[in-house]
């Protein structure tokens, strides 16, 4: 395959959000989804980084966080309520879902695994 050179790339990845068994105490379950990540050109990541480094408090953090994940995912799929409806996405549902830790480090995992070239491991 040559290699495509393209000004925003897009590409989907699995993520694994390994969270608490709500079933079983001192249990971890891994549920699965498929992200659309739209990743960071070099100069954008530096710049946040640098942004990030101005930063004092706890709240000022997790906005530019947030931000973060919100300029790299572009969409999701196999997301669903607890009725097994599927979830769209839009900016709500995914700073929602970003409220709870296990999915924020789902996502950063995934991110960084994309980008660092690690194949997605799929089965078991």
């Amino acid at each position: 395959m040559k290699f495509v050179l393209s000004e925003k790339p897009r590409y989907w990845w699995p993520v694994v959000v390994r969270r608490p068994d709500p079933d079983n105490a001192g249990k971890i379950v891994e549920e699965k989804l498929k992200v659309l990540f739209e990743p960071q050109s070099r100069d954008e990541a530096i710049a946040a980084q640098d942004a990030r480094a101005q930063l004092q408090t706890p709240q000022e953090i997790a906005a530019h966080e947030h931000q973060q994940l919100l300029d790299v995912v572009k969409n999701w799929d196999e997301v669903e309520d607890a009725d097994k409806n599927p979830i769209p996405f839009t900016p709500e549902t995914y700073l929602q879902a970003l409220q709870q830790s296990w999915f924020r480090t789902g996502i950063f995992q995934g991110y960084a695994d994309s980008l660092n070239g690690v194949e997605a491991r799929l089965g078991n």
